[in-house]
């Protein structure tokens, strides 16, 4: 298959655009042809590689909708790409916010277009957040226009359904490398150690990092010692910082800003337990990535996190949900899993974990019906 993937690459977008470069990196190993479009805003740490084109655009895109700047010259720029490179038998948005450019695409573009659903976007039209009716409206049949969507995790599947009443949706999880995790030493904390935690998360509101310098101020005040490694930057970076000063903190929150992903998962390897305070997450990959990894996992209840960690983890000592917002509750599921890591910790048989290369070719054969029977509503209807 020739594919064109429009979405993000690392370091811009987070864990949706390391998805995404994974997406096009299995796919090329199984013998396809895939070229990522990736837009950017700031020329920071551009990787170069055959199969990526880098794209500028003007504004940031972590917005439920696109500004007329981005959507004109991302247009624009794809167009110019495909008619330089294609014609490709399908194109693929790696996130929902790339919906926008659906029209211009299928302008040039004959066969199917589908939509990685990550959750950011259908789950704030599924809120009681205000969405101004026009772009609600726009959206619904932009998601209803897409031959079809996957959704990353499995109570998407549903929420898609429910907001757009399409029946182009089906589930098929991200193929993520998780076995490169394992690491031949497991840090195991003593009573003398303190308490050791990793959040890795951009910096803006829905990741709600704010609240993560409330749970170590907790803690700090009631006697415990610990400590947070912090990874990620954003619009919140400055109000971040300025927290942490606040709270007198700066001894105990490492802010790393933003990091190689490499990085990340080494650090995961120095901590016992991963915290992650998001209002919202399609399928959080720092959550799979720290169960895989053998780690406790802190996290609020939002679908996302609670698939994860149930179906993940089950009912481990190792994994708690807590409450939105509550940053008591946070701190007091800290201090068990640290507990439970010094008094009663037992190797626990790891949890049969998504295989990448079993999904990636789930990925292929999801991709090669709908390009062979692409003119068949019938077929699209059996997918979904």
């Amino acid at each position: 298959m020739k594919i064109l993937l429009l979405s993000n690459h690392p370091p811009h977008g987070g864990g949706a655009a390391n998805s995404s470069q994974e997406l096009a990196c299995e796919l090329r190993s199984i013998g396809h042809k895939v070229l990522q479009i990736a837009p950017y805003c700031i020329a920071t740490d551009l990787a170069e590689y055959p199969g990526l084109i880098w794209i500028p655009i003007n504004d940031p895109w972590d917005t439920l909708t696109m500004t007329a700047g981005n959507k004109d010259s991302i247009d624009r720029q794809v167009l110019e790409i495909y008619r330089q490179q294609g014609p490709f038998d399908c194109v693929i948005f790696g996130r929902e916010y790339y919906l926008w450019n659906l029209p211009a695409v299928k302008c040039i573009h004959s066969g199917p277009v589908i939509t990685i659903c990550r959750g950011g976007h259908i789950t704030h039209l599924d809120s009681n957040r205000p969405v101004e009716p026009k772009v609600r409206q726009d959206l619904i049949q932009l998601y209803r226009d897409c031959d079809l969507i996957i959704c990353i995790a499995g109570y998407l599947v549903d929420i898609v359904r429910k907001v757009t009443g399409a029946k182009n949706q089906i589930f098929c999880p991200n193929p993520v490398s998780l076995p490169r995790l394992n690491s031949p030493v497991i840090y195991q904390p003593t009573a003398k150690d303190p308490i050791r935690l990793l959040m890795a998360a951009q910096m803006k509101s829905r990741k709600r990092p704010l609240d993560a310098v409330k749970i170590v101020g907790f803690l700090e005040e009631r006697g415990v010692d610990v400590y947070l490694t912090v990874c990620g930057s954003g619009m919140m970076m400055a109000q971040m910082q300025e927290c942490i000063r606040n709270y007198g903190l700066e001894k105990r929150i490492d802010m790393r800003g933003q990091v190689e992903r490499q990085e990340v998962l080494d650090l995961m390897h120095q901590v016992e337990t991963v915290l992650l305070c998001s209002e919202r997450e399609g399928i959080p990959r720092v959550l799979q990535e720290a169960i895989a990894s053998g780690k406790g996992v802190v996290a609020y209840d939002n679908p996302g996190s609670r698939e994860v960690v149930s179906q993940w983890l089950g009912d481990s000592p190792l994994g708690r949900i807590v409450p939105l917002g509550n940053s008591v509750a946070a701190s007091h599921a800290i201090l068990e899993i640290a507990d439970y890591w010094r008094t009663d910790y037992q190797p626990i048989v790891p949890p049969q974990l998504p295989q990448d290369q079993e999904i990636i070719y789930e990925y292929e054969s999801i991709l090669q019906t709908l390009i062979r029977e692409s003119s068949n509503p019938q077929i699209i209807r059996a997918l979904a």
